[in-house]
């Protein structure tokens, strides 16, 4: 096989966006950076080298480029391997230069990615160019019904907030230096980046570009040691295309919070685009989308469907369940309203008649304020107690969010391990109504 190059142009990379809205895509989906390992041509060495590393360790999901020039008999040995979570891309129909006059492009690749689709319930979403050879009728047939296209002029590192021409994404061609492909993984965590890496018979065999087993598994094992997110192409150019679509989405105000709606990028995009997202104005409401409620994870981000074009941010967020051990005393320890939730002397109201904060800034400044010395001395005193007592949290709002049992010493410390998103809160003690106000 022949690896080569017909360029019409260098490849310019977009500015920085500016991102206005509340939404924001952790980058790669929370990994210091990203590998995609394709594998070409069908080669049955592939599959039969590698599946048993590929069961073991479900955290390396590949590509395969399959075409119908080479190896084609191989092809239904390589569809189940969808099912697990890997990759099917389209190669082309025959392997052939698709610059060459009289390609007919439209069968080549188009006609090539449906033929694919038909043995399976899988979308088809990247290309492989043969021989890495392109023009701007190539790209310009792919781009009708494929999000991304690998061709092979070296391991590029593709940084998070830098666009790239999606049709001319480069990848490092394995041709026997081990170590150059770990490096090119570890400059893209570097660079919080992208990087991609081709290779074909799984054997040390193949025209040069066969790999021993033994090597790939220790590239994929360094991209584990690493931490980068090891995913299939086609999945890794969704997220990334989609963070620079949703991140730029603002939002409409509706009854109680907000809605925020984007479109796709490409009518290729995968049916499914899970994005792990940061949502400003969250904290104390619910996550929607369809109707759905989205949990937050224990980090405090929500990991939404991108094709669902749309996510609002309403209401309260409800009240976990709380076992007998956290419960309140009795209901006249659990505030109803925000009114309940602090007076002007850092503790809770005699009654819900007294006057409820009208701002954040007003709860903020009565829980952090006592209003003699003598009460700050008694907090002071209180906090410093190693007496378990009871706790509910509440957010900046006044919205009842969860109650745990912990010595007041140490509340903070186990308020900071609850699994509850990121925000500014109040802790309260139900036994002295002392407010306290904690970051998480």
């Amino acid at each position: 096989m022949k690896i080569g190059l017909k360029s019409v142009g260098v490849m310019s990379l977009m500015g920085v966006a500016a991102y206005a809205g509340p939404i924001t895509t952790v980058p790669w989906d929370g990994h210091p950076g990203a590998v995609s390992f394709t594998f070409d041509d069908c080669e049955i060495s592939q599959l039969n080298n590698l599946g048993e590393y590929f069961d073991k360790n479900d955290d390396i999901k590949v590509t395969f480029f399959l075409t119908g020039g080479m190896n084609a008999g191989n092809q239904p040995k390589y569809f189940p391997m969808v099912a697990k979570g890997h990759e099917i891309g389209n190669h082309s129909k025959t392997h052939s230069d698709l610059t060459a006059a009289g390609a007919n492009l439209k069968s080549e690749i188009t006609d090539y990615k449906h033929t694919l689709e038909a043995n399976g319930d899988f979308d088809v979403v990247a290309f492989a160019t043969p021989y890495c050879y392109y023009n701007d009728a190539v790209e310009a047939e792919i781009a009708k019904e494929h999000i991304v296209n690998r061709n092979c002029q070296g391991a590029t590192k593709y940084k998070w907030d830098e666009e790239p021409i999606w049709e001319r994404i480069s990848s490092d061609c394995y041709q026997g230096n081990t170590q150059q492909s770990k490096g090119n993984m570890s400059e893209a965590k570097q660079k919080n980046a992208w990087t991609v890496q081709l290779n074909h018979g799984v054997d040390g065999a193949g025209f040069g570009y066969g790999i021993q087993p033994s090597d790939m598994i220790s590239i994929m094992d360094e991209a584990k040691a690493q931490g980068l997110w090891r995913a299939p192409m086609g999945r890794v150019a969704a997220y990334y295309r989609a963070h620079f679509v949703i991140d730029k989405a603002t939002s409409t105000e509706i009854d109680g919070g907000f809605k925020v709606t984007w479109t796709s990028p490409h009518p290729a995009m995968p049916r499914s685009v899970p994005l792990r997202v940061k949502i400003e104005g969250a904290e104390g409401k619910t996550v929607k989308q369809k109707g759905k409620e989205v949990k937050a994870e224990s980090d405090g981000s929500f990991v939404i469907e991108f094709m669902d074009l749309e996510l609002e941010v309403v209401g309260a967020a409800a009240a976990p369940e709380s076992s007998s051990a956290d419960a309140p005393a009795s209901s006249s320890d659990t505030p109803t309203s925000s009114s309940a939730v602090a007076s002007s002397d850092g503790k809770a109201p005699a009654s819900s008649s007294e006057k409820a904060p009208t701002s954040s800034a007003e709860v903020t400044s009565s829980a952090d304020a006592p209003a003699s010395s003598a009460d700050a001395i008694a907090q002071n005193i209180h906090w410093a107690s190693q007496t378990p007592t009871t706790f509910t949290v509440f957010s900046a709002t006044g919205v009842l969010v969860k109650t745990f049992v912990a010595i007041p010493q140490s509340a903070e410390d186990s308020f900071k391990a609850l699994q509850i998103p990121h925000g500014t809160y109040y802790i309260k003690d139900l036994k002295s109504n002392y407010i306290k106000k904690v970051v998480k």
